[in-house]
């Protein structure tokens, strides 16, 4: 199935072989897109390339570094390695064509996990995976970069490291360096810091600190700013594990304390030695079909997935609504029928205004101390579809949402549910969710449309899934709802 994305606004759709499908995110030395390689005889292969941006592209020492580089990553070739698959020079800009993995990165993961932290069998079952990757790529260089965003997880349940040899392309370029290591010092081992040259140990105290938060949720040297948490790291002042995750297994928090040891000597000393340790805390097959089954949920599930599904028919499914407008998913309508019957949206609304005259008739007749009207349980007022005035479902069946003053069932039958106002349960407060969206798109909450960004909803409590776009979600979280707690959730789109 050829999978069809609208056009990114000023990007050229070809580069080279290969044809942009969308932009998927921008970083500090680089710009990924989602693409296809087009071949002979109508092959194509979807995969994430990696395009240099100007500013690298004019450093000859960078360009140097990052070629050799590429071409030192391009020789791994291990299941948990995002895999190179192509790098080179098209029309002056540099790349670098990688395996694009259907899945989501451990960063995402933790944000849309309750208290943002993982089970200690799924964090074991992940450190293996990774101590695997470890032990293969250290014959033949060092990552320097490892943190939650560059270690991906697939549908299948296995943890992926990806960006191999990018950090080390930039340790020494000349310009804008600064800003690649936004948000990775947390994760950099205190040796690095200090500019002596480093090796595997490296990695291994960065994987230990990734490891140290997906059990805790909170990453064990973290100051209010960079500066202190450089400082923290280099003098090993950090949260203890013991009381940060005390859930924890002993022994897989042993493991994970030992690798964040600032002293490089006291460290786990390598990959190998930490495949030994996590052999004692080796969670059983059934914790990857739980993590996989993770993946699938925050991908949006089954009938999600890109391969299987075009973005033309999940246009279809999920339509854009207008405030005050019935959606036409609600009334099952094809694209087809909605153009041939017009008529049927004039006979909804003559039947939604007798429905009106009829409930405002029975409030009349209900004495005003019985008449509560409870709170909208879905979008806010000034985006979502409006609250108690009743809604279409089926093929036109009217139900209406105020209480205290009778429901309209069926084909227009009253039936009464006043409620006792003192033996009324006591409301459940809600949770307050604010979602922003960079740089601007729509947002959908547990698969409602709630309007352009930034919107907020009180929720109930319990799991939600927050999903924004342009004409239709593309990017999705999954955020937990607690009782008066307030959240905020960004999410971030390609600029289309």
């Amino acid at each position: 199935m050829v999978l069809v994305l609208p056009a990114m606004a000023g990007e050229p759709r070809e580069f080279g072989p290969y044809r942009l499908v969308r932009r998927l995110g921008v970083g500090g030395m680089a710009e990924t897109f989602e693409a296809t390689r087009i071949g002979a005889g109508g092959f194509a292969q979807r995969v994430c390339l990696k395009r240099v941006l100007p500013a690298f592209s004019d450093d000859e020492e960078f360009v140097s570094r990052f070629q050799r580089e590429a071409k030192l990553a391009a020789r791994l070739r291990h299941t948990n390695i995002v895999g190179v698959i192509d790098a080179g020079e098209i029309d002056g800009a540099h790349y670098m064509a990688l395996e694009l993995v259907d899945g989501v990165d451990l960063r995402s993961l933790l944000k849309s996990s309750p208290e943002e932290r993982l089970s200690p069998d799924t964090v074991a079952l992940i450190g293996m995976d990774l101590a695997y990757a470890l032990e293969h790529a250290h014959e033949a260089l060092v990552h320097r970069d490892i943190s939650p965003s560059n270690i991906l997880l697939s549908r299948s349940g296995e943890a992926k490291l990806a960006d191999f040899g990018i950090a080390k392309a930039i340790d020494n370029a000349n310009v804008t360096a600064s800003r690649s290591a936004k948000g990775k010092i947390p994760y950099m081992a205190p040796e690095r810091m200090r500019g002596e040259s480093v090796d595997g140990r490296a990695d291994l105290f960065s994987l230990g600190v990734v490891l140290f938060e997906a059990l805790s949720g909170v990453r064990p040297f973290d100051g209010v700013h960079d500066v202190e948490t450089m400082r923290k790291i280099l003098e090993g002042d950090r949260v203890s594990l013991s009381e940060a995750a005390p859930d924890a297994p002993e022994k897989l928090r042993k493991v994970v304390e030992r690798l964040i040891e600032v002293d490089a000597d006291a460290r786990i000393q390598s990959a190998n030695e930490l495949l030994d340790l996590l052999a004692a805390v080796a969670p059983l097959p059934a914790v990857r079909q739980a993590l996989a089954a993770m993946v699938e949920e925050h991908r949006g599930g089954p009938e999600a997935r890109l391969h299987v599904r075009a973005a033309e028919e999940e246009r279809d499914t999920e339509l854009t609504r207008v405030p005050g407008v019935v959606a036409e998913s609600a009334l099952d309508l094809t694209a087809k029928n909605r153009v041939r019957r017009p008529w049927l949206f004039a006979a909804l609304l003559a039947v939604f205004a007798t429905t009106l005259v009829v409930v405002s008739q029975r409030a009349t007749e209900t004495p005003a101390p019985e008449t509560r009207i409870p709170e909208p349980s879905g979008a806010n007022a000034d985006t979502g579809p409006v609250a108690d005035t009743g809604a279409v479902t089926g093929a036109g069946a009217v139900t209406d949402t105020v209480a205290d003053t009778g429901a309209v069932t069926g084909a227009g039958a009253v039936t009464d549910t006043v409620a006792d106002a003192d033996t009324a349960p006591a409301p459940v407060p809600r949770g307050s969710v604010r979602v922003v969206v960079q740089p601007w798109g729509n947002v959908w909450i547990d698969g409602k449309f709630f309007g352009r960004a930034p919107v907020s909803a009180r929720l109930p409590k319990g799991r939600h899934v927050v999903a924004a776009g342009h004409e239709i979600p593309t990017v999705r979280r999954i955020v937990w709802a607690r009782p008066g707690a307030r959240k905020e959730v960004e999410l971030t789109l390609s600029e289309e």
